[in-house]
């Protein structure tokens, strides 16, 4: 049974508007000035280590940074909604028989909470939360040797440029959406397996694929 692992920010939850309130907050501490529309068209073409250097947050203080920016969306965690359609793509993934978990950054509780709140949270068997910078490649590396006879069987679905780069290190399946803060051209650039724009496409995708796989 195949297992399909999802990040959480942007590809689950629509996180961009919290996220720009987050890395306001955090302006004036790490001495930046707070973002403009222009800016935040800007961040969502570079990675995450590049939007630390383009902020002017020195490489001593990035993990410090982390650690506050993920603290602040803590704060803001009741605000959080899921992407319009994702619950129902979802439902229709568990119902084709596919295997659900969740690899992210954020913090396990935070994820749990939103699961929780709108009842989605039966649908995964597991959460691996806090997987800053390469801990995200570590971690599927280590589902691909325990839950798949092949690493394709393993699928990983991001919203970023590292969330490509993680699937790719750990030779999976990549899937990367274009709901999320990364925009789409540079996401393409990353080579993905797939480029989705809608979570309708999700199941359409994997059965295309699964039918390709079968007729080599």
């Amino acid at each position: 049974m195949r297992l399909i692992v999802f990040d959480f920010d942007g590809t689950l939850a629509d996180s961009l508007g919290i996220f720009i309130e987050a890395t306001n907050r955090l302006a004036k501490d790490f001495r930046y000035e707070p973002l403009n529309s222009t800016q935040v068209e800007l961040l969502r073409k570079l990675g995450i280590q590049e939007i630390a250097q383009e902020l002017g947050i020195p490489k001593w203080r990035s993990l410090c940074y982390l650690q506050r920016f993920r603290q602040e969306l803590t704060r803001s965690i009741d605000d959080l909604a899921l992407v319009e359609g994702i619950d129902t793509a979802l439902h229709s993934l568990k119902a084709e028989g596919y295997r659900l978990g969740i690899v992210t950054a954020n913090s396990r509780r935070n994820v749990g909470h939103v699961l929780q709140k709108y009842k989605i949270d039966h649908l995964f068997e597991f959460i691996y939360g806090g997987q800053i910078l390469s801990g995200k490649s570590r971690t599927l590396k280590r589902l691909a040797r325990h839950n798949a006879s092949h690493p394709k069987e393993l699928i990983y679905i991001g919203d970023e440029i590292n969330d490509v780069k993680a699937a790719n290190q750990a030779a999976l399946m990549s899937v990367a959406v274009s709901w999320g803060f990364n925009d789409r051209s540079v996401l393409a650039e990353q080579g993905p397996d797939y480029l989705l724009d809608n979570p309708e496409q999700i199941l359409v995708s994997l059965t295309s694929q699964k039918l390709s796989m079968r007729s080599v």
